[in-house]
């Protein structure tokens, strides 16, 4: 029998998240510390679910939490940085030469530029990366800030696949299947993400003009991951696909390409040699390991980056210390949402609630299918991680689907897709597009601008697992 009290009890930090957001128009902050308050109320009054996992759960969460926030400091950091020095300018200016018309500009950041950057650093620091380029390009903080989220539709394979490695892990198979899986559904996603960037641009102007050519280069993303999962290097395969779709994006405009900022480019140049250095070079990467998390991950070669960015454009310590006073002041509100949606998402998974979830969803029966990528979306909303979007649900996923004698791959699959889908609109992930465009307290007018073409994504991925699976 179901237990549908205890059900909704398991529900109560997703609905208080998504109420506080959308229908309350809540700060992220806020609407996070009332969902970390409905996860722990919820452990500890009522008795199917563990209350002595709480401490240990919060415990965890600060950890993965101080990750996340060490990353977004350095991206923060080095834009900040970049921008002082007048390199976003630059880039932009080259940008708008190379395509004066920002509806297909647009394209090409969501579904090329972005989500490159996400599968080399993660976290969301994408966003941080691909705003302001969107904000000189003349979009509205409120567009820019959508278009920016969106170009994250590559998270499976962000931070060179971090949260699929884990997802592989927790589901009893390789990392090469899971990312293949996953990259087969999300073959038919970068096309809506392409044309729903040329619709928030232009309307039906814009998609009627440059709706085919989105559509290809979403395409063409979606093939490029496939491929370089299939036959190259699956965690590089976000990252070869966005730069598929830029580099096909530069080739039809190669008569333009005159005047490259090769200076402003620099910095990113940079970052992405110390991230190819220490995850591409087996024993670079083992050492880097064994130095401890301060070391492991982006965020020291963020870090490093901003150094470089500083001493190439010859900033001093005046302009420097302007930069690094404007990062903290943008980082502090990001961090209180990012720590308390994290440390609830933890509680959810440590208390059990999760588990009862899965059990409701199970017994849904041929269902089941439908039901699979909303309940991973939740996770993925709830995190704003792949990665933890994944130990909250992968298991669980993947013992209903053995129950139910489904195919425990696909569901595996679905599930690390879809979690990825929605970790663009968790409160975290908002906030951040709200720090890049100057929107903080507004981000729940960004979550309902951005929500249809996800939406429309978990729709698509419900649609073919139910034809797959059964």
């Amino acid at each position: 029998m179901v237990d549908l009290v205890g059900i909704l009890v398991a529900a109560l930090p997703f609905i208080v998240a998504a109420v506080g957001l959308v229908g309350l128009g809540w700060p992220a902050p806020v609407a996070g510390a009332a969902s970390l308050g409905a996860a722990v109320v919820g452990a500890l009054v009522w008795p199917p679910l563990r209350a002595l996992a709480v401490p240990g759960a919060l415990i965890g969460g600060l950890g993965t939490s101080a990750q996340v926030l060490y990353v977004l400091f350095g991206g923060l950091l080095l834009y900040n940085l970049l921008s002082v020095g007048g390199a976003v300018d630059d880039v932009a200016r080259f940008l708008g030469r190379l395509e004066p018309d920002r509806v297909s500009l647009a394209a090409v950041v969501v579904v090329g530029v972005a989500p490159f950057f996400e599968s080399v650093t993660g976290f969301g620091v994408a966003v941080v990366i691909s705003a302001p380029i969107l904000l000189a390009a003349g979009f509205t903080p409120l567009r820019a800030a959508v278009l920016a989220s969106w170009g994250q539709c590559a998270v499976p394979w962000g931070a060179l696949g971090v949260g699929t490695v884990i997802g592989a892990h927790l589901a009893g198979t390789g990392f090469q299947t899971l990312s293949d899986s996953s990259a087969f559904l999300s073959l038919p996603l970068f096309p809506v993400y392409g044309l729903a960037a040329v619709a928030l641009a232009e309307g039906w102007s814009g998609v009627r003009r440059r709706g085919v050519e989105a559509t290809l280069l979403g395409l063409i993303a979606g093939l490029g991951t496939l491929l370089t999962s299939l036959y190259l290097v699956p965690e590089l395969s976000g990252a070869v696909g966005g730069l598929a779709a830029t580099a096909v994006f530069l080739a039809w405009r190669r008569r333009r390409l005159a005047g490259v900022p090769v200076r402003a480019l620099l910095p990113y140049a940079f970052l992405l040699a110390l991230l190819a250095a220490t995850n591409g070079i087996p024993a670079v990467r083992e050492v880097v390991g064994r130095l401890g998390p301060v070391f492991d991950g982006p965020g020291l070669p963020l870090l490093l980056s901003a150094v470089f960015a500083a001493v190439l454009f010859g900033l001093g310590r005046g302009r420097s210390g302007d930069a690094a006073l404007r990062t903290t002041t943008q980082w502090l509100p990001t961090a209180g949402a990012v720590l308390t949606f994290v440390l609830a998402g933890e509680v959810v998974a440590g208390s059990g609630a999760a588990g009862l979830l899965a059990g409701g969803a199970e017994s849904l029966g041929g269902l089941f299918p439908v039901v699979s990528p909303v309940l991973a979306a939740l996770g993925g909303a709830l995190t704003g991680s792949n990665a933890a979007s994944n130990a909250l649900f992968m298991p669980l996923q993947v013992e209903a689907a053995r129950g139910l004698d489904l195919s425990t791959d696909l569901t595996a699959a679905v599930q690390n897709v879809a979690g990825s889908q929605a970790s663009m609109l968790s409160p975290q992930r908002l906030v951040l597009a709200a720090t890049a465009t100057g929107l903080l307290g507004r981000e729940s007018e960004i979550l309902r601008t951005a929500l249809v073409p996800v939406a429309v994504s978990i729709g698509l991925l419900a649609i073919l697992g139910m034809v797959a699976l059964l």
